[in-house]
Formats: C-alpha cells, structure tokens, sequence
C-alpha cells in the first residue's frame, strides 16, 4: 500500500508510528487492511473526546484503574488494586483463580505485576520480553506549533533514534 500511493520513508514511519501506533516495523509486512483500520480508529478519535485522539482521565492518574475497574466489572471481572495474593492456581495448567488469606478469586487469566508471579514461585514463567521506553515532561510552557494546547503526545519512530524497534 506504501509503494502504491509513493510514500516516502518518514511519512511511512509516521503513519505506522505516530497514527497507527506500531512500536516495530511489523505493519510494513501486514495486510494493509489491518494498518487501515488502526489508522481509522485513529481518525474516528480525533475530536471525539476534545482535540485528542487520546482519552485522557479528567481527575487525574486515578482516572485510568478506574476506567479500567468499570470495563472490567461490565464484562464479568474483578479488578483488584493493591491486593496481594500468595498464590495463583492452576488446573491442567490453565490458571483457575488466585489466592490471599482473604479467599479464593477464580478466573481464567490473571494480568500482574511479575513480582507477583515471582512471589508466589512462579520465577520460571516469568520473562523479560520486551523494554517500552515512556517518558513523562512536565513543562512550565507549551510546546512551538501544538496550538497551546495543555497536553502533547510526542512520538519518535524508533529509526530517528537508531533503534530496531519503538520498545
């Protein structure tokens, strides 16, 4: 679809970084109708919720495991922040629930931190997989040509730092 239309390599860098939200090169080798839709779905966003694609939590930080707590009570989950668990069972390999010296949670999957599955002896099923790079700027001034808007995503496709990947 690239070579198609004529792209050049920054614009292709931007559109699979900045618009569709690649953090590899693995959109080049996708059908293009899987980056199409992403770069839909960024396009249906823009102004949905303000001038951002982007929703972002109108009282704070908080906001996030909040939104996140919600969603996961509407489709049957439990989300619990803070809570330690001594183990997490399995039966026929398959994770069935975690337990605390409150009880037992049952579920299907279990998303966490790894220093919970280290705690609970699970050391050998824990691995680094990849490294993302955040950073958050608190400035005392706008940036140069974002319109003075209050808050900014800057995006750097990874080839502009000599990278292999956005990770």
């Amino acid at each position: 679809m690239f070579e198609k239309f004529g792209l050049e390599a920054n614009t292709i860098d931007f559109i699979g970084h900045a618009v569709a939200l690649y953090t590899d090169e693995s959109f080049l080798e996708l059908p293009a109708i899987q980056v199409i839709r992403k770069i839909q779905l960024y396009a249906d966003s823009m102004g949905k919720y303000g001038n951002s694609p982007f929703i972002y939590p109108i009282y704070g930080l908080g906001g996030i495991p909040e939104g996140f707590s919600r969603i996961s009570a509407v489709n049957g989950g439990t989300f619990m922040l803070n809570t330690d668990i001594n183990e997490i069972l399995f039966e026929n390999g398959k994770v069935v629930g975690v337990k605390n010296a409150d009880g037992v949670a049952h579920c299907s999957m279990v998303i966490c931190d790894p220093t919970y599955a280290i705690k609970c002896g699970l050391k050998d099923r824990v691995r680094l997989v990849e490294k993302v790079i955040r950073c958050i700027c608190i400035l005392d001034h706008p940036l140069p040509n974002t319109e003075n808007i209050p808050s900014v995503q800057i995006i750097i496709p990874q080839k502009q730092l000599k990278r292999k990947n956005g990770k």
